[in-house]
């Protein structure tokens, strides 16, 4: 049976001093001159029996909830002071710990530039400092961390909620031990401590008694007060001592929280669950791309141009669907007119409005529609007259590279952006596949996908082009041994013969001779493709069949042996 959790006594007091001291080191009762390190209130010195545990009790009866919490805060600050050493914890994740000694250590000096006190300022012998702040019931303040991460001083925080009211174990914790600490900030890498934690904010749902975890995405891009998007991969634009910041999405205000490995992120001020991944996403995707078109110069689209396969109708089976390719061109939209990007834009006699709205002055026929899909919503393209792009996000990376990049197939889809000066292209680029039948002198054959500019096979007499119609193989290549056989061309027939069944053992599916056994034909002749068997007879069902399937079906046809003069 586990034993009960013994209450904690208040053993450490302050002194006349304002030094701590133990309860056994001063008088008895109110002759102890101490006071509480937490109320400051007058306390009285339980030490004179050997029955209970000694302590301090408040004089006047009073139960004082942060006595021990502000006894042992004082403790450590005291310790690190006196001692000088510290643990530090990784910079990198994975990294190691690092034991510190200092110079020398100050308790709360006053930093009038940033307004703050910390509790304790360790000084390298090369006069550099880190702030060391220790957490008792509450981690560092959101408007604090804010602007220590702005003004890039290096600060650790120390959870000291595991230690007991010991100096001795206090200083080995701080000393020796890397638990509950975490940096602040590190100016050494601070691009470490920006990793995407999608496990932060998430949350626990009951569907259907069954728990599932939800995760939610770290945010890293805001807005101050002046709609100025500041993103945390580059802190150089964070100043928390000057601005306030807020959701892209919903608006609401936000802090800057630092995890236990030291990952930032934005959190919502007021503690509420934040406005949906995909909503952040879209509204982000949206200011993103406003301002980058109304700070840059220049907005640049790789827009998709349909080229032709230069050999055109000269080719028997060209069509300009198959035989095309889109090639992405640069195209500096603000170059050719485009002057003006809205949001939520509505077009005149439109219901309802578009993410963003690239136009020429007020002309709305030539306006390019920019729709975000965070994977909650998809454009109808059908519907739209106007050219539109649909902007691909799904992760803040995606974000990003709005920043940098321009839009291009590999993150956007483009429509209605037709080319009126169709280009050509060498045949060999375009790499069209086709279905062709291939006969060869042995009387075998073969029925695949190929390059269309591929070479011709040696042993090849004669090859089918099929350029429409694919699907049914089997009814392809049937139907190309039956045009073959009605051209008295050599071949194995066995495809179109009477005397072919289709069977299905308990293991595997067989195309079987049926007169193997009487006649000594292949029992699968397939395999094998036999030539000129004496036994052949035309099925007429599958000629009939072969007739209503393959009707539509276009194909061009070679005859190698007269094309190469053999």
């Amino acid at each position: 049976m586990p034993q009960p959790k013994q209450k904690p006594y208040l053993t450490y007091a302050l002194d006349a001093d304002g030094k701590l001291i133990h309860v056994d080191c001063v008088s008895t009762g109110l002759a102890c001159k101490c006071f509480c390190p937490h109320c400051k209130s007058e306390l009285v010195a339980k030490n004179g029996g050997n029955r209970k545990v000694h302590h301090f009790a408040h004089a006047n009866g009073s139960d004082c909830v942060g006595a021990i919490e502000s006894a042992l805060h004082k403790m450590a600050k005291d310790i690190l002071q006196e001692h000088k050493c510290l643990m530090l914890p990784p910079v990198l994740q994975n990294g190691i710990e690092t034991q510190k000694t200092f110079e020398k250590v100050e308790i709360e000096i006053f930093d009038k530039e940033l307004c703050l006190r910390p509790d304790c300022i360790a000084y390298t012998e090369k006069d550099q400092f880190i702030w060391v702040e220790f957490k008792r019931s509450h981690e560092v303040d959101v408007k604090k961390a804010g602007k220590i991460i702005s003004a890039r001083v290096d600060c650790i925080e120390i959870d000291l909620n595991s230690c007991e009211l010991d100096p001795t174990k206090v200083r080995n914790y701080i000393e020796s031990s890397c638990e509950g600490r975490k940096w602040i900030y590190n100016h050494e890498n601070p691009q470490t401590f920006l990793i995407c934690n999608k496990n932060s904010n998430a949350q626990y749902h009951n569907l259907d008694d069954e728990y599932y975890f939800e995760q939610r995405m770290s945010r890293h891009i805001a807005v101050d007060e002046q709609n100025t998007i500041v993103s945390l991969y580059n802190l150089d634009e964070i100043d928390t001592n000057k601005h306030s910041y807020f959701c892209i999405a919903c608006g609401k205000e936000v802090y800057i929280d630092v995890d236990d490995w030291g990952n930032y992120s934005f959190l919502h001020l007021d503690g509420n669950t934040p406005c949906e991944d995909d909503f952040y996403l879209h509204e982000a995707a949206k200011k993103v791309l406003y301002g980058r078109f109304n700070t840059l110069q220049k907005f640049d689209v790789y827009i998709p141009q349909i080229h032709l396969c230069e050999k055109g109708n000269q080719c028997s089976f060209f069509n300009e669907i198959d035989c095309s390719i889109a090639i992405p061109i640069l195209y500096n939209l603000k170059a050719h007119g485009y002057d003006s990007c809205e949001i939520e834009y509505k077009f005149p006699n439109k219901l309802f409005s578009y993410d963003v709205v690239l136009k020429r002055s007020d002309d709305l026929k030539t306006a390019i529609v920019i729709i975000i899909d965070a994977d909650t919503c998809h454009i109808e393209h059908e519907n739209l007259k106007n050219r539109a792009i649909e902007v691909i996000v799904r992760c803040e990376n995606d974000i990003f590279k709005l920043y940098e990049e321009p839009l291009r197939e590999e993150n956007a889809r483009f429509y209605n952006f037709e080319s009126r000066d169709i280009k050509t292209i060498p045949f060999d680029k375009v790499n069209r596949k086709i279905l062709k039948f291939t006969l060869f002198s042995s009387g075998k054959y073969h029925l695949g996908v190929e390059n269309c500019i591929s070479t011709k096979k040696r042993s090849a007499v004669y090859e089918m082009i099929i350029s429409n119609g694919y699907g049914n193989y089997k009814a392809m290549r049937q139907y190309a041994v039956l045009h073959c056989y009605n051209q008295q061309r050599v071949l194995c027939l066995c495809e179109i013969c009477y005397y072919l069944r289709s069977v299905d053992s308990f293991y595997n599916h067989e195309n079987i001779c049926i007169r193997y056994k009487t006649k000594g034909t292949p029992r699968n002749p397939l395999e094998v493709m036999p030539v000129k068997c004496p036994y052949f007879s035309l099925d007429r069902n599958i000629e009939a069949i072969l007739e209503k399937e393959c009707c539509d079906m276009k194909f061009t046809e070679n005859d190698l042996i007269n094309d190469n003069g053999q």
